[in-house]
């Protein structure tokens, strides 16, 4: 992919799931009002509905449209949510909230990474950190 990619971090000080999705439903609602694409990785079944009832959910005047990555056609809603695997990336901004490295980050201009003070999140965050670096990134952080 051509052009500048960047890799971010946004690091915060809670550690319960809620705080977490509701601070990722902020960041796609401003990903969205930006008016940019955005696939978000998701790392299990459960956690991907929860989300997407969520952005039905979030501010009702701010309806942010977007649907589950099965769903995917040419009228494709800009925010789309994936499990596991993205099988057609939007090549814009990816939201990794997969423990697991995304190796097809190369094909977005952004890549997000969301981590808060869970024990899990913070070691699985150091590894993508090191494997980043490894592929000669310098992500920027956001401690929030």
């Amino acid at each position: 992919m051509s052009g500048e990619q960047d890799v971010v971090f946004y690091v915060l000080s809670s550690d319960g799931d809620a705080e977490r999705e509701a601070f990722i439903a902020k960041l796609v609602n401003k990903i969205h009002r930006d008016n940019r694409l955005c696939d978000i990785r998701f790392d299990e079944e459960q956690a991907r509905t929860r989300f997407d009832t969520q952005l039905w959910q979030y501010q009702p005047q701010a309806f942010i449209p977007h649907v589950l990555g099965e769903e995917v056609n040419e009228l494709a809603a800009p925010i789309r949510l994936w499990s596991e695997n993205i099988a057609q990336p939007c090549q814009d901004v990816l939201l990794n909230i997969h423990p697991v490295f995304p190796e097809t980050f190369e094909q977005y201009r952004r890549t997000i990474e969301v981590l808060d003070q869970s024990e899990r999140l913070i070691q699985m965050g150091r590894e993508r950190w090191k494997t980043y670096k490894a592929k000669g990134f310098e992500p920027v952080v956001h401690k929030i």
